[in-house]
């Protein structure tokens, strides 16, 4: 669906602020009356009490980038649900030049989200998930692949103990989802 922004000369990208947790809205709120944005968002497992949960998180927490022609729609983007205001330096709002976004937006192909796969490997340090050994930090000793599960080392009850746990119920530990990749 092709935007107005796309044939527009004037058009630059910005940097938004979003209201917290509704850079979704603003993004939505900003396409409704043409303007590109590019929101992006990484998909990855979590450990949680009911088990394993694949979560959905913005890869820049309450910012999004958005292209539009700042003489004519600064009003409308300024105040459009969801936005906080411009990211600005020097009291002007900041662009970003497309080639830098294009950079970006090139890991992430066609879509605003990307996944993030998980391979559990021997000596990776994970975090079990379930209800009783739920938050337990564990490093992986081998991988059980037949029966889908792993046997992990735990400090559990004073000292070091091997355990098998369901491969599903493992999570690698990462201290930004990207560095996984």
């Amino acid at each position: 669906m092709p935007n107005d922004c796309d044939t527009d000369q004037d058009a630059r990208w910005f940097c938004l602020r979003s209201q917290p947790r509704r850079q979704n809205v603003a993004a939505a709120h900003l396409r409704s009356f043409g303007v590109e944005v590019f929101n992006p968002q990484l998909r990855h497992r979590k450990a949680s009490r009911r088990g394993v949960i694949e979560r959905t998180e913005p890869l820049f927490p309450n910012y999004l980038f958005a292209r539009f022609d700042i003489a004519e729609l600064h009003r409308r983007v300024r105040y459009a649900f969801g936005v906080s205001d411009f990211v600005r330096f020097s009291g002007q709002p900041s662009q970003i030049t497309a080639a830098e976004l294009d950079l970006l937006r090139a890991g992430w192909g066609p879509g605003e989200s990307l996944s993030i796969e998980h391979k559990l490997e021997p000596g990776m340090h994970v975090r079990l998930s379930g209800r009783l050994f739920y938050g337990m930090e564990a490093s992986v000793l081998c991988l059980l692949p037949a029966r889908q599960r792993v046997k992990v080392l735990l400090d559990f009850l004073g000292g070091p103990k091997e355990t098998e746990i369901a491969a599903a119920d493992v999570v690698p530990i990462f201290s930004h989802p990207l560095a996984a990749m």
